[in-house]
C-alpha cells in the first residue's frame, strides 16, 4: 500500500526548526579534547542540568498495550517520513507541557489508535537513541479498549492499527521494518528470543 505522504525532496540544512544542535567539549581518557554532537528538542539550559546536575527528564511516552488475556498487542503501521517507508511500532508521542505520562499515554493512544488506553504502570524515562540525542521516553504498560478509527488522526500523520499475536510478532519481525524498541518489547512479550530462554 502507498502512502498519501508524498516526499518531495530532501535537503542539508544548517539551521533546524523543531531541534537543537548542540557539541559538548569533553575530554577523553588521555586528556585529549573531543567534541560530541547531538540534537534535542529541549534547550541548552535542559541539557545543562543533564550533563552537570544529573538531573532526568521525561519528554514522552511508547504505549504497550494489551488486551487483558494478554494475548494481542496494539502496534500501528505509520508511514514514517525519516525512513521514506511504512515502520511497524507501538504507538508513541511526546508530553504536553504539565502532563502526566498517564496523561500523555492516553492522550496520544487516542489519537493514534481511536481507541482508549487503561494506564496500568510505566517504567522510568530512559533515552531511546542516546547517540544522537537527548531524549528520553518512558514505557506506558497498560489495556486497549474499543475499536479503532482515524478521527483523531493528524493529517501528517498515516497510521494504520494493528493487532498483534504471537505468531504475527514472529512474521513482522522476520519480514517488516519494526523499530528496535518495538521489536524488544514483542520478543520479551511473547518470549521470542531463543538466546534468553
Amino acid at each position: 500500500m502507498k502512502s498519501k505522504l508524498t516526499i518531495k525532496n530532501v535537503a542539508k540544512i544548517n539551521e533546524l526548526k523543531y531541534l537543537n544542535a548542540f557539541e559538548i567539549t569533553y575530554t577523553n581518557r588521555v586528556g585529549a579534547e573531543k567534541k560530541w554532537e547531538l540534537v534535542s528538542r529541549q534547550g541548552l539550559d535542559r541539557l545543562k542540568k543533564e550533563l552537570y546536575d544529573n538531573q532526568i527528564f521525561s519528554d514522552g511516552a511508547m504505549i504497550f498495550a494489551t488486551n487483558r488475556q494478554k494475548t494481542h498487542v496494539v502496534m500501528i503501521r505509520e508511514y514514517r517520513v525519516s525512513a521514506g517507508k511504512y515502520i511497524y511500532m507501538v504507538p508513541a508521542g511526546l508530553t504536553d507541557p504539565g502532563e502526566t505520562i498517564e496523561q500523555t499515554s492516553t492522550r496520544e493512544f487516542l489519537e493514534e489508535t481511536g481507541m482508549h488506553f487503561e494506564f496500568v504502570k510505566s517504567s522510568p524515562p530512559r533515552y531511546s537513541s542516546v547517540g544522537l540525542s537527548n531524549e528520553r521516553v518512558e514505557v506506558a504498560y497498560g489495556y486497549f479498549h474499543g475499536e479503532p478509527n482515524d478521527e483523531q488522526l493528524s493529517v501528517d500523520e498515516d497510521v494504520q492499527v494493528v493487532f498483534v499475536d504471537k505468531e504475527m510478532a514472529i512474521k513482522l519481525l522476520s519480514t517488516e521494518d519494526v523499530s528496535i524498541r518495538t521489536a524488544l518489547l514483542l520478543e520479551h512479550f511473547f518470549d521470542l528470543n531463543e538466546f534468553f530462554v
